[in-house]
């Protein structure tokens, strides 16, 4: 909480600095302090007690006893599915294909495969062609109280358009170029984002990415099997960067790029629905057997 408490204070000093000329050596220094307060108060925060897991989830069964319902523990995994973009933000576009479409035909795709498995349920943030603020579809799966959430994405590079293959990512500092620079571009429909809630969220990652990074781990083994026919490449599982649409969740989130809209291969792929059923029915198969808990 110290850390905190001086960080606001160094923000306040940061921001007046940024007014004045600065040299690349106060800058980096400037860097390196932050980076040295984050790490102190992740040490901090691993001393701290983990919070008790969440109840059980209950459900309603047709089973009575005297005379009323009884609520029985649900043996069901409650993956909550997040379409990103929609409505007035069409995502990444490529001629007439508009990224908010592609997950959204992905994201049913899961919720109607997920029917056939005992163990596992889906729910999704939207099912329809609307607009959802960012900060706003965390919340929404916490009060679903999912075990996991997902934002599906397509990304986009048009300078170089031989890039492709597919991504999965949690929420957590990194300081890889590419990562941050693709979660400035996922961040940017958000007009709640600033420097101050980046250092904020970097010092308070959850205690989730432990089992964010086993989900994808899992996840990501799966498609590579799966999807070995279509050579698809599968660019990484294991990144982590600030993505503010994951800030906020209380389960384990990761963010999946499911191709490149700009890159011929991912585009014919992503617009074939045996391809997004193949990629659907791994998702589901990898997480209906996965051994988080």
């Amino acid at each position: 909480m110290k850390y905190r408490v001086f960080i606001l204070v160094l923000f306040s000093v940061f921001s007046v600095l940024a007014q004045t000329s600065l040299s690349d050596s106060d800058m980096d220094a400037m860097d390196q302090l932050i980076s040295d307060l984050v790490k102190s108060s992740k040490n901090e925060k691993k001393q701290e007690k983990k919070p008790e897991k969440k109840p059980a989830k209950y459900q309603k069964t047709e089973k009575k006893q005297d005379g009323k319902l009884v609520k029985t523990a649900k043996d069901k995994k409650l993956i909550v599915i997040d379409p990103g973009h929609g409505g007035k933000d069409p995502g990444a576009i490529s001629g007439r294909i508009q990224e908010k479409d592609v997950v959204l035909k992905l994201a049913k795709k899961i919720e109607k495969l997920s029917k056939n498995y005992k163990n596992i349920e889906v729910k999704l943030t939207r099912n329809t062609d609307v607009f959802l603020p960012l900060e706003e579809r965390a919340v929404i799966a916490n009060k679903m109280n999912g075990d996991l959430f997902i934002s599906l994405h397509a990304n986009s590079f048009t300078k170089d358009k031989n890039v492709g293959g597919m991504e999965i990512y949690h929420l957590d500092n990194t300081r890889d170029e590419y990562a941050n620079k693709l979660a400035r571009v996922e961040n940017k429909i958000s007009e709640n984002t600033s420097l101050l809630d980046t250092i904020l969220v970097d010092m308070d990652i959850s205690y989730y990415v432990g089992d964010s990074l086993d989900y994808a781990s899992e996840i990501g083994n799966g498609l590579k099997k799966d999807l070995k026919k279509y050579e698809v490449k599968l660019r990484g599982y294991e990144k982590g960067a600030l993505f503010y649409v994951l800030v906020g969740a209380r389960m384990p989130s990761l963010l999946f790029e499911i191709g490149y809209l700009t890159n011929k291969t991912d585009r014919e792929l992503l617009q074939k629905d045996e391809y997004l059923e193949v990629m659907a029915k791994s998702l589901l198969d990898s997480l209906s057997a996965s051994k988080v808990k």
